[in-house]
């Protein structure tokens, strides 16, 4: 099996770049962090690359809002409607997650801003570990042969998911876009949406954070039970290195 190339996304404020790096490494991908910037100017080109990681943190400070800087900067990027439209796996977590809806690369993939995040209900940041539904329904790529449910870490101050109208929420649910769902909602998302995917199920947005998961030792409960291995965050990065070797 080839060593599928992946990009992780680097900004100023990205903070989980080389977890996802070593997570990429560790289920048989080629990683390379890369500056938006060198994207942006032509210095690297988005195409040479099988598959898509725009990691967490707090992009520009989340000055303005969570992620609206960066989804800027991604409609900048030459390519990157051609890298989703060839099929290729993009995956966003957290920030990253942010900044595909903003940018409108998510829920539709039509560059027209839909849905957005806000302030957790709480009115604090919520830093958690907290269980996910798997909706085995969705077309998401990154969500197969999951556990009916998944433990998975969350940190965020803007988290709720909230859609421009109801008739947009109707849609995403309609077409099983919903692919990973909160048991206990942590921040007020509608519907408990937690993970996303557009309808193509290659592009796939989640507030929790799969790279924070790599070994059944990351869980806090690992001296009563080792998990099983597909109940870890790794599973969905696997599935996104698999699929892009069949791209």
């Amino acid at each position: 099996m080839k060593k599928p190339r992946t990009l992780i996304l680097h900004t100023a404020g990205t903070n989980c770049d080389q977890e996802s790096a070593l997570g990429i490494q560790k289920v048989g991908g080629d990683p390379e962090i890369v500056a938006v910037n060198f994207l942006i100017h032509g210095e690297r080109n988005i195409l040479d690359f099988d598959f898509l990681f725009i990691p967490g943190g707090f992009s520009y400070g989340d000055d303005i809002a969570a992620g609206r800087l960066l989804a800027a900067d991604l409609k900048r990027i030459p390519g990157l409607r051609q890298f989703i439209a060839s099929g290729r796996p993009i995956l966003g977590v957290c920030n990253g997650f942010q900044a595909l809806v903003k940018a409108g690369f998510l829920p539709f993939d039509r560059l027209k801003q839909v849905a957005s995040f806000t302030t957790n209900d709480c009115g604090s940041f919520v830093a958690k570990w907290v269980t996910l539904r798997t909706n085995h329904k969705s077309p998401c790529i990154f969500t197969k042969n999951l556990s009916e449910s998944i433990d998975l870490p969350i940190a965020h101050g803007e988290g709720k998911f909230v859609t421009g109208t109801e008739d947009i929420l109707a849609r995403i649910i309609d077409t099983e876009c919903v692919a990973l769902t909160y048991l206990h909602n942590p921040n007020g998302s509608q519907a408990d949406i937690a993970g996303l995917c557009n309808v193509s199920g290659n592009c796939f947005g989640l507030m929790p954070h799969p790279e924070r998961y790599l070994t059944p030792y990351h869980h806090p409960t690992w001296t009563r039970r080792l998990p099983e291995n597909n109940e870890l965050g790794l599973c969905l990065l696997e599935n996104g290195v698999r699929y892009a070797c069949a791209v």
